[in-house]
């Protein structure tokens, strides 16, 4: 009975583990999908015309381009209780560039 009770705990702190976060093909999907659905950054580029291209500059740095271009941040969400599960974050957006 012991072994079994060890055998599920094993598994179970295995799942947790597992669930901890996303691969990082999924996670750069999760973040481009919160830029191209954030409001923030559509009013921010409205009177510049379409997204023609979304950048990955550096770590957790997108640049947006079109008409001008735009620096979006991704930055961890405090407010979120810490659970296992994907990363919770919030986009912090910069200033626009236009030539």
């Amino acid at each position: 009975m012991t072994r079994i009770g060890f055998v599920a705990a094993f598994l179970l702190a295995g799942a947790a583990a597992a669930s901890a976060a996303l691969p990082p093909y999924w996670q750069r999907k999760a973040e481009i999908d919160a830029i191209t659905d954030s409001g923030d950054v559509a009013r921010k580029l409205e009177n510049h015309g379409p997204i023609d291209v979304i950048e990955h500059v550096g770590n957790d740095h997108y640049r947006v381009g079109g008409g001008c271009t735009l620096d979006v941040f991704i930055v961890d969400d405090a407010s979120a209780e810490p659970m296992p599960g994907p990363r919770k974050f919030k986009l912090q957006i910069g200033n626009l560039v236009c030539k």
